[in-house]
């Protein structure tokens, strides 16, 4: 048996009967040429022998795997005789037989102008015993002759047309879903979001997690709050920025804009289109735009500074920074050096890329390199507090390997805050990472020092200056610390040993009258040779 041919909206038939189709789809603007048919009344003998005749003509078509086409010889028979039964007797019984005979053979325009004559005499589409091959109901053929003449009124550009077969393909058949979907979107098409709202509602309560419905319902949605000029100038910016049509996306967008001051997406997509334009100043005034709408809106904040570093330091130093700065939240610091590099190479007072290069190249341990960017920061800002802090550690940590750098810095900021057990723990960590540290030797030495743990200190400054012995300095601290060291370790004098034999308590030796107090006198024969 052949397979019955219903047709899908995802494409429709080609070729001789398409053409007929086209040719003979105006007769759906007028009024079924039978008119409307009066409630059914049982059929007259004849007519009903004439009826019974045509269906087992199609049974008996369909049966052979006759081809489904009005010129074959069992289909062709089958529908003169159903039309001569038409001549005796308008009834609903005919009009099904031939409107499913016509929709079996792909003759869509003749299978819905029987159809609708049914629904028109108050009959619905649920088929009675008998019809002729029973197992393709009336509901679904009329669906594809339906979706084969509705999708040719649309390639056509009849909009209107088009929706009004899928508005009576909707009552006839309310359990389909796709006059729905095109409803919904031919009503977007035309421009009448509200008239699509409800059918896109409906479908995206049947299925929530359909991406395409999500979609346009967001559409319809957005397109029923801000008018149609807007939505339709926004949705011509998508098209034209898919297609690369960077200028022309602009120009819609600002019309969507213009069209509906507070409609954010398309201020969102009017500043993002500007800057790919190399239009700071534009995005900039469509991101703040954004941000006035959306004030928690992170990404348009993200963007608002994008746009003006651009339009302050230039395109490409603005570019440059913003990608170093990803670079570094991905974790990528040599690619975030390269791009703040990039970004002062472009424009050298760009204060705050200066800032990030001399952070990140002391980070990875590029500590010469370092020094030079935050000196030019302290250049560009001589006030600038941060920059002076860390520039002197940078200086430090020159002389101590890349490993070691973090815990050396952390060292330091323990120890200017008063946690001297942390900055002591850090130091000692920096000089077994990079035993040839001198600065870390030194700062290890403070630690204890500033403890009055001076033999440690004396050692710590010791190692030092044999790492440095040029510097004077740490030579003063290491033989100042060995000498502390020392004096601790003396043993305390014995007060005893200052007394003459005999002595007591030093009373025998006052004069009467003398005074303990009094200070110290040449003796009476002090002067005499």
């Amino acid at each position: 048996m052949n397979p019955v041919p219903l047709l899908s909206l995802a494409g429709h038939r080609a070729g001789r009967w398409l053409a007929r189709l086209l040719a003979a789809a105006a007769i759906l603007a007028l009024a079924a040429p039978y008119g409307v048919v009066a409630a059914a009344e049982p059929l007259p003998a004849d007519v009903a022998d004439l009826l019974a005749e045509a269906r087992f003509a199609v049974n008996e078509a369909y049966a052979r795997d006759e081809p489904n086409t009005p010129d074959h010889a069992g289909w062709r028979e089958g529908l003169a005789v159903g039309r001569r039964a038409l001549t005796l007797a308008d009834h609903p019984d005919v009009h099904r037989f031939l409107g499913r005979t016509y929709a079996l053979v792909g003759w869509s325009v003749r299978a819905i102008v029987h159809f609708d004559a049914v629904l028109a005499a108050g009959e619905t589409l649920e088929d009675p015993e008998g019809v002729a091959v029973p197992e393709v109901t009336s509901g679904a053929l009329y669906a594809a002759a339906s979706a084969d003449l509705g999708f040719a009124r649309y390639g056509l550009g009849d909009i209107a047309g088009a929706i009004q077969i899928y508005e009576r393909w909707h009552e006839a058949v309310p359990g389909d879903l796709e006059p729905v979907r095109w409803l919904g979107r031919l009503h977007l098409e035309r421009l009448d979001p509200e008239a699509a709202l409800p059918f896109w509602e409906q479908l995206a309560a049947i299925d929530p997690a359909d991406e395409a419905v999500a979609f346009y319902l967001g559409e319809a949605r957005r397109g029923a709050a801000i008018g149609p000029e807007a939505s339709r100038a926004f949705r011509e910016g998508l098209t034209a920025y898919e297609a690369g049509e960077m200028t022309q996306a602009l120009e819609w967008f600002e019309a969507a804009v213009s069209a509906a001051p507070e409609y954010a997406d398309a201020a969102v997509w009017a500043g993002r289109t500007a800057l790919e334009l190399q239009r700071p100043a534009l995005a900039l005034r469509y991101w703040q735009r954004v941000l006035a709408l959306r004030p928690d809106d992170g990404g348009a904040a993200y963007f608002v500074r994008v746009a003006s570093d651009q339009e302050r330091y230039g395109v490409t130093a603005g570019r440059a920074f913003h990608d170093g700065l990803a670079a570094y939240q991905r974790g990528e610091r040599e690619a975030a050096v390269a791009a703040f590099e990039a970004a002062v190479a472009a424009n050298d007072a760009f204060l705050e890329a200066w800032v990030w290069l001399a952070r990140v190249r002391q980070e990875i341990g590029r500590y010469d390199d370092s020094v030079e960017a935050w000196e030019r920061v302290l250049e560009l800002d001589p006030g600038d507090g941060r920059a002076r802090y860390f520039l002197n550690i940078a200086r430090q940590q020159r002389g101590v390997a890349a490993e070691a750098g973090v815990v050396f810095a952390e060292g330091i900021a323990a120890f200017e805050a008063s946690d001297l057990v942390t900055a002591e723990a850090r130091f000692a960590e920096a000089v077994a990472i990079d035993p040839v540290a001198v600065q870390a030797w030194v700062w290890l030495g403070r630690v204890a020092f500033s403890l009055q743990r001076f033999e440690e200190a004396a050692r710590a400054f010791g190692r030092a200056s044999e790492l440095d012995p040029d510097d004077d300095d740490i030579a003063f601290f290491a033989a100042e610390s060995a000498a502390l060291a020392a004096e601790a370790a003396a043993p305390a004098p014995d007060a005893d040993d200052d007394e003459e034999p005999g002595d007591d308590d030093g009373a025998a030796d006052e004069e009467p009258g003398d005074d303990p107090d009094a200070a110290p006198g040449p003796a009476p024969d002090e002067d005499l040779p």
